[in-house]
C-alpha cells in the first residue's frame, strides 16, 4: 500500500497539477497572498502548506476513529508533505 501511495502522490505532484498550477512555491505563495489578505494575518507559503497538511490529518483522524483507511487522504497527506519541502526548498535558495 505504501509504494502506491507515494506513486499517486508523485504522479499528482510532478503531474498535471505540477503543470496547471506551477512550481508548488508560486502557488502557494499565491495562496498565502489570498489567506493573508482575508484574514490580516502574515503567512508565508509553507505555512500554507502546513495547513494543508494540517486539513488532511484532520481528516486521516476522523477515519481513524472510526478505525478505516482513506487511502485518498494517505495520498494527499504524501503530497503535501513533498510541496511542503520544495517550498521550503525555494525558501531556503531566497534566503540564503
Amino acid at each position: 500500500m505504501l509504494d502506491d501511495i507515494l506513486k499517486k502522490a508523485d504522479a499528482l505532484v510532478h503531474g498535471d497539477r505540477n503543470e496547471s498550477y506551477g512550481h508548488p512555491f508560486d502557488d502557494y505563495e499565491r495562496v498565502s497572498k489570498i489567506f493573508n489578505a482575508i484574514t490580516g494575518q502574515h503567512l508565508d507559503a509553507s505555512d500554507c502548506a502546513l495547513l494543508m497538511i494540517a486539513v488532511k490529518l484532520a481528516r486521516i483522524g476522523k477515519h481513524h476513529e472510526k478505525n478505516t483507511i482513506h487511502v485518498d487522504s494517505l495520498v494527499d497527506l504524501a503530497g503535501y508533505a513533498w510541496v511542503y519541502a520544495q517550498v521550503l526548498d525555494v525558501m531556503k535558495a531566497d534566503y540564503a
